[in-house]
């Protein structure tokens, strides 16, 4: 008959393999809710902070259904930067809207990313209007984007008078272009090919400079428009405003593109008021015919310019500076254009006054007008004390 002893030693025996059974139930389950406890954690920091707005116990709800996905979320479904157009429209709620950017493929699950746009209050911040999203977009960024709508439509204005430089700025200060200025300055200098084919660059030296042709208009663009979208249609607003009637009446009076649009770009420079340019232009074209030097202001701003002041005020003696702009001590038009000249600048040099006048300045009213006068006494005789 076995003794107290071996059966106590028999049931331990026997308890054995239950409690290190047991035992490594504990470990293992410690070991997941460790494992689970900083995964958690995790996609915790990967979500940032919550809506302002967002209760406590929300947030907490929305962490834990986000947290298993939280991935997903932070990855893009694709390299692919194609832009694909979403228009959200006015009172439109984000459920739509969400499962909509699913159908396109941008998000995995419509109900993952409305709970993540929830969470970040973006539900609530979330605008009409017209959005560039991506492939390579992942769903918490175009979350973010649904609060800043693009306008439909991007209007731009390239200023009578500017100087490319001028023009370059402005296009890259566009929020809603994408504009790569050094890109689009090589193309407007001539080291590398512009983007389409236009009838004005036959009547150019090959490679030439742009200054001048940039036609100074308002344009509309799609939100996104890139360099060689924007440049293409300047250029070709050109082909179309110039390369008719206009180029023949110049040419009628001897001139070619390139001289036409170069003392139109002084005509610019020089006049505030349209009904003044053709008689400036008279001026000059008078100037021209007798051998007299241009004299023109303009020309030596451009030739001191840079990107701090591009129109800077003379305050030397412009017969001074030595460059191939400067009209003062050159005879002739300049080597090319000193900026983009107007329409009506245009058509004041292919259409001048009839006029003998040979020289003009600035009214002492400073109205933006000129006194116009054929003997350098006369003009001397309108200075103002």
């Amino acid at each position: 008959m076995p003794t107290l002893t071996t059966r106590t030693q028999s049931r331990r025996k026997r308890l054995w393999p239950w409690l290190l059974t047991y035992a490594l139930l504990l470990g293992a389950a410690a070991v997941f809710v460790y494992m689970a406890a900083a995964n958690f954690s995790a996609a915790v920091v990967k979500l940032g902070a919550p809506g302002p707005r967002l209760g406590a116990v929300q947030a907490l709800w929305l962490r834990i259904a986000l947290a298993p996905a939280a991935d997903q979320l932070f990855a893009a479904s694709s390299p692919d930067t194609a832009g694909i157009s979403l228009i959200v429209e006015s009172g439109e709620l984000p459920a739509a809207v969400a499962k909509r950017i699913a159908a396109l493929g941008l998000a995995p699950d419509a109900q993952l990313l409305l709970r993540f746009m929830i969470y970040k209050g973006y539900d609530e911040q979330m605008q009409a209007g017209y959005f560039k999203l991506s492939h390579s977009m992942p769903p918490a960024e175009i979350a973010a984007a649904l609060v800043n709508a693009m306008p439909s439509e991007v209007r731009v204005r390239i200023w009578a008078g500017w100087r490319a430089g001028q023009v370059v700025a402005s296009l890259a200060a566009q929020p809603h272009l994408q504009i790569d200025p050094s890109a689009l300055l090589r193309m407007i200098d001539g080291r590398e090919p512009p983007p389409g084919d236009y009838l004005f660059r036959n009547m150019l030296a090959p490679n030439s400079n742009l200054e001048g042709y940039l036609f100074p208009s308002d344009y509309v663009f799609e939100p996104g428009a890139n360099t060689n979208v924007v440049l293409n249609a300047i250029l070709q607003r050109f082909d179309d405003e110039v390369m008719g009637t206009l180029r023949a009446e110049a040419a009628a009076r001897g001139f070619d593109l390139p001289q036409l649009v170069t003392l139109a770009s002084i005509v610019e420079r020089e006049a505030m008021l349209d009904e003044e340019r053709p008689l400036i232009a008279r001026v000059f074209l008078n100037r021209l015919a007798q051998g007299m030097p241009l004299m023109a202001d303009p020309t030596t701003q451009y030739a001191l310019a840079g990107p701090a002041d591009w129109w800077p005020k003379l305050t030397l003696d412009p017969r001074t500076v030595d460059h191939p702009y400067n009209t003062y001590v050159i005879p002739g038009l300049p080597p090319g254009p000193i900026a983009n000249p107007s329409l009506r600048s245009m058509q004041a040099v292919a259409n001048p006054a009839d006029s003998n006048a040979l020289y003009f300045r600035a009214a002492c009213e400073k109205n933006g007008r000129h006194k116009f006068s054929v003997t350098y006494e006369e003009h001397l005789a309108y200075a103002c004390p």
